[in-house]
């Protein structure tokens, strides 16, 4: 998302190293999966933003949420100590651009913009199109002739904007756009599905239901959910290589579609297809 407006816990060793490391580490007894340079030699910086369930910081050496728990098991193939800033959304991407982390973290899309200045991994998992409405509605159709929200910066919302006209209302983040749905003053909201279960779990969206539209060519986003990634220094095609081959590894260990399931997300989110890029 643009904030892409728009991570598990490991067993045994692997928790310790979250943050500080493992004693087998400090005596070099860690074998790295790949070789690349990070900001801190031993230390994968990380910039990430308050964006539950993929990212939900805890502290400068914990993020939770499945960003947070895809990278602790990265962390762990890589001999890593992993150290976060949590800053504002509109400052995560900055923050790899100008050199002061390594990586970004917390539901980014692939787009062709953000290709142009940063580097890409291969797709974790998709973000899905939800609506949120009283009565249940799955599809464009069933939405017409309703009044209608939006957030801002997600992949659908332009193409709705298109096919609701002045129906559609387009709110800056999900909390104003939840408020209006809760008083009456829309009927449907949209939102990315996970986001709005987890915040429905979280005791939001209460009497409301939550489904994931379906394929509708006019928002072409229902057909092709946007593939999310870790953004990195464009530079270091090493650390790319590297994020990308254990991305791949964890979606044929079938950990990925656990982490998915484990923050009650859908596991088939992690059927990501041929990498491709937002145009």
């Amino acid at each position: 998302m643009k904030p892409s407006l728009k991570c598990l816990a490991l067993l045994g060793c692997c928790v310790s190293l979250v943050g500080f490391g493992t004693a087998a580490q400090a005596a070099g007894s860690c074998t790295p999966a790949h070789k690349f340079p990070t900001i801190k030699p031993g230390t994968l910086s990380v910039a990430t933003w308050d964006f539950p369930p993929y990212s939900i910081p805890v502290s400068a050496s914990e993020v939770n949420g499945v960003d947070g728990a895809i990278l602790r098991l990265i962390a762990a193939r890589e001999c890593l100590t992993l150290s976060f800033a949590n800053v504002d959304a509109a400052a995560v991407i900055q923050s790899v651009v100008s050199g002061k982390a390594d990586i970004a973290m917390g539901d980014w899309y692939r787009t062709a913009d953000r290709a142009k200045v940063l580097g890409l991994s291969a797709p974790m998992y998709l973000d899905q199109m939800g609506v949120i409405s009283g009565q249940g509605s799955d599809t464009i159709n069933g939405m017409q002739g309703k009044r209608v929200g939006a957030v801002a910066g997600y992949l659908w919302t332009g193409d709705l904007q298109k096919v609701f006209g002045t129906s559609l209302t387009i709110y800056p983040n999900p909390v104003a756009m939840a408020q209006d749905l809760s008083a009456g003053r829309i009927d449907v909201g949209t939102d990315s599905y996970a986001v709005a279960v987890y915040d429905q779990k979280k005791g939001g969206y209460k009497a409301m239901k939550i489904d994931v539209v379906k394929p509708d060519k006019r928002v072409p986003a229902t057909i092709q959910p946007g593939q999310t990634a870790f953004p990195y220094t464009k530079s270091n095609q090493s650390l790319g290589d590297a994020l990308s081959a254990d991305i791949e590894a964890l979606h044929q260990s079938g950990d990925i579609a656990r982490i998915l399931k484990e923050h009650g997300l859908d596991p088939n989110a992690e059927k990501v297809g041929t990498p491709r890029l937002v145009q």
